[in-house]
């Protein structure tokens, strides 16, 4: 019977040039394709025109006015006398 032949591998020079080559080659052409103005199958969707939306943002600014006269701070839980005293309405603008 005969013995099979023993393959030899690339040495590790050979494999670093071919790889480099083909790294500079493709290279080369992609850089070709862009200068050119395209990818090549996207080209037909740059050309539209773009859309610009405004965001509007809607704030509302609430601000407390006190009455006059009533400018006491108390801490603690609410009493009846408290509850007696008409409240002023809440005065709120919009931007």
């Amino acid at each position: 019977m005969t013995e099979p032949r023993p393959t030899r591998r690339p040495g590790g020079a050979a494999v670093f040039w071919s790889s480099a080559a083909l790294f500079a080659v493709l290279f080369a052409l992609l850089t070709f394709q862009l200068s050119a103005g395209g990818t090549g199958y996207g080209s037909a969707t740059a050309t539209r025109p773009v859309q610009v939306r405004k965001v509007l943002k809607r704030r509302i600014v609430t601000t407390v006015v006190p009455s006059p006269g009533v400018n006491k701070v108390s801490s603690g839980p609410a009493t009846t006398a408290a509850a007696a005293v008409p409240t002023e309405p809440i005065v709120t603008s919009t931007s």
